[in-house]
């Protein structure tokens, strides 16, 4: 069988590919009976020569090639005229021959293509799409993420209460690697009982960094009168002031992060990885950087380093002091 595995739920995706490395042969002969090609560095002499081999013990060769298809999407027009020239002549290249491979293949090897997501103007994902098994893995959202949490917990035999549901899929987003991990760290903590919307809040790190989003919001959005009422839900929740002004410190600076991985040009697939930042605390931060300048974020922060600095040294009441800022900060916005 030959198989297209593509989209960006990269969990997901995974798990497929999983299930049908399972089904190569006994346990003790899977190492030698599957391949894996990176599609960047693999020739079409090496793919093909490695699908007519004969599996070892086995009934089943498993060959595995990831990211060829991507190598194909749509790429900025390129400034040299031969290169272009070349590319409209041969759009495939090597791979020119492989749609003609894909039926002669021994049955006795499934190939599985892994990609992310694939455009319909892909040349080779056009050519290939009517050979193979193609199975799409779009990032879920909306009810559709909720439903995927419901199900992922059912089959661990997790119960889990709606609000909970709620809270898991707006503080985490699409990143179902992370709600998996989430689950069974939840599910250790409420052991044989229902886990509460309270204890995402209090385990699930995404939600207690989402009721600073909130707070930086307030501030951002020139809400001062929100903006203290929820630092006053933070200092009754047994944070410390010093603790809720490092946060929105923090906060901060991933916006001045942010805005000048944005103005270096650093490609938009790319920033989370300088913020070190994914999910729903990236797409918040990004939402947030776009609402100031950079000297109004530099200006927070040396108001915030100073605050802090006051609260340590005595020079202030912490609670005072921390409500004081926060008032400055968001009616200055």
């Amino acid at each position: 069988m030959i198989y297209l595995l593509f989209g960006e739920d990269e969990f997901s995706r995974q798990e497929a590919l999983s299930s049908l490395k399972e089904d190569v042969g006994p346990e003790e002969l899977r190492d030698v009976n599957i391949t894996i090609f990176n599609g960047s560095q693999v020739s079409f002499e090496q793919l093909t020569g490695t699908c007519d081999t004969i599996p070892f013990m086995a009934d089943k060769r498993l060959v595995i090639v990831e990211r060829l298809l991507s190598q194909f999407e749509a790429r900025a027009p390129s400034r040299s005229g031969a290169r272009s020239a070349r590319s409209q002549e041969s759009p495939l290249g090597q791979w020119e021959g492989l749609p003609d491979y894909l039926p002669t293949a021994p049955p006795s090897t499934d190939l599985v293509f892994v990609d992310g997501k694939l455009s319909q103007t892909n040349p080779l994902f056009a050519k290939l799409k009517s050979l193979v098994t193609a199975r799409a893995f779009p990032l879920p959202s909306g009810d559709e993420l909720r439903q995927w949490i419901r199900k992922r917990a059912a089959s661990q035999e997790i119960s889990i209460e709606p609000k909970a549901v709620n809270t898991l899929a707006e503080t985490i987003g699409g990143d179902l690697r992370v709600i998996d991990q989430e689950l069974q760290k939840l599910s250790l903590y409420r052991w044989g009982e229902t886990v509460r919307h309270e204890d995402v809040q209090e385990m699930v790190s995404y939600a207690r960094e989402a009721s600073i989003f909130a707070t930086v919001d307030a501030v951002i959005e020139g809400r001062p009168g929100v903006a203290i009422r929820l630092v006053q839900q933070h200092l009754e929740s047994g944070n410390p002031p010093t603790y809720i002004v490092s946060m929105i410190a923090r906060q901060v600076r991933l916006l001045l992060l942010a805005k000048d991985v944005r103005e270096r040009g650093v490609p938009q697939a790319d920033i989370g990885k300088h913020l070190s930042l994914s999910g729903y605390p990236l797409k918040k931060t990004l939402e947030q950087e776009r609402k100031f300048t950079h000297q109004q974020l530099a200006a927070f922060h040396r108001k915030l380093l100073e605050a802090d600095l006051s609260i340590k040294t005595g020079e202030a009441d912490e609670q005072l002091a921390l409500e004081m800022l926060v008032a400055e900060l968001a009616s200055a916005r």
